[in-house]
């Protein structure tokens, strides 16, 4: 009989754990040329998808098979599940692994039907979700999660799973939400979210950059600013506005520092810049209303953190959201 493109090796169950499923056949013919501004090395990392069985979770595979497509790289369709977890019978596992070979290979199956220039394989690996997925990612382009809601199969939540890879992952992770999108994404521009921070700020451009380069559409740049406390509460109405001219004059004139060697990398993106008085977390969900992607940083503290704006984003915009760490 012959086995399935992500059909799991006959190996003793102390072992499976270990164990890589087989990937499906990859196509070397038919793939578009790499977007101008991408080096080879990236390229050749793949996009990771996280699939649980649920139609979110496929909005998330129609979502990153376009990404793939047009970054010219590889496309991984990923499920895990800790098969010791103490809520697990044997009869519960097997079950598990059925439902999962079925939502991995309908979704290769799609795959292989809309993008078959796209290198795209599927893997079944007995390990917990996050972990899993935070380990592969430090070979991967990005992580690509959907579903708010548990599907057939253990799903990949923005709650516990979903929130411990954004804390962990070294590349970045895009949330895709029901209602964000549909599996051929909307027109639009991509929306970054500049801070403060040089580190982080550098690696939220690139992305941005690069993304804005492989879809061909414009990038917003964006800086919310405010006033210290003492200004607000001891200044006067004169003294108040001179002090924001010179706060909001401060942060344009940064942001544009920020903004000159990634357009001179990438000299045919039209950039906009978007400074404004408030908070990033609403400015963002703002701007993101007709975005094809909202980019945003993540610092690198660890411990499970992620941010206000990111948890803001993460839950509230209207567009699918990418948070990028600074590591």
């Amino acid at each position: 009989m012959k086995r399935l493109p992500f059909e799991r090796e006959a190996v003793p169950r102390s072992v499976a754990h270990h164990t890589r499923t087989t990937p499906a056949p990859r196509p070397t013919t038919g793939r578009s040329p790499p977007p101008v501004g991408m080096r080879g090395d990236i390229v050749q990392q793949p996009v990771i998808v996280g699939v649980d069985g649920s139609s979110n979770s496929l909005l998330a595979v129609g979502w990153a098979a376009d990404e793939a497509h047009r970054r010219g790289a590889p496309l991984l369709l990923l499920h895990g599940h800790d098969p010791g977890h103490e809520s697990f019978s044997r009869r519960d596992t097997e079950k598990e692994h059925q439902a999962a070979e079925q939502a991995l290979h309908s979704a290769l199956s799609w795959v292989q039907d809309h993008f078959g220039d796209v290198e795209a394989g599927a893997e079944l690996v007995d390990s917990p979700e996050a972990e899993l997925l935070a380990e592969r990612g430090r070979e991967a382009q990005m992580i690509v999660l959907g579903s708010r809601r548990p599907g057939p199969v253990t799903g990949f939540l923005l709650g516990s799973v979903g929130l411990r890879v954004l804390s962990r992952a070294v590349c970045p992770v895009v949330m895709i939400r029901g209602g964000d999108v549909d599996r051929h994404p909307r027109k639009g521009e991509i929306v970054a979210g500049v801070p403060a921070e040089e580190k982080e700020a550098a690696a939220v451009l690139d992305f941005a950059f690069r993304t804005a380069a492989a879809h061909g559409v414009p990038l917003r740049a964006a800086r919310a600013w405010g006033l210290p406390a003492m200004f607000t509460q001891r200044s006067g109405a004169t003294s108040l506005s001179g002090r924001a001219g010179e706060i909001e004059g401060h942060n344009r004139s940064e942001l544009l520092d920020l903004l000159k060697p990634w357009r001179r990398r990438y000299p045919d993106i039209a950039v906009n810049e978007h400074v404004e008085r408030g908070f990033a977390a609403e400015m963002l969900m703002t701007l993101a209303a007709g975005a094809e992607l909202l980019v945003v940083g993540r610092s690198g503290r660890g411990g499970g953190y992620v941010g206000h704006v990111v948890h803001s984003t993460m839950h509230f915009a209207n567009a699918p959201v990418a948070v990028v760490p600074a590591e």
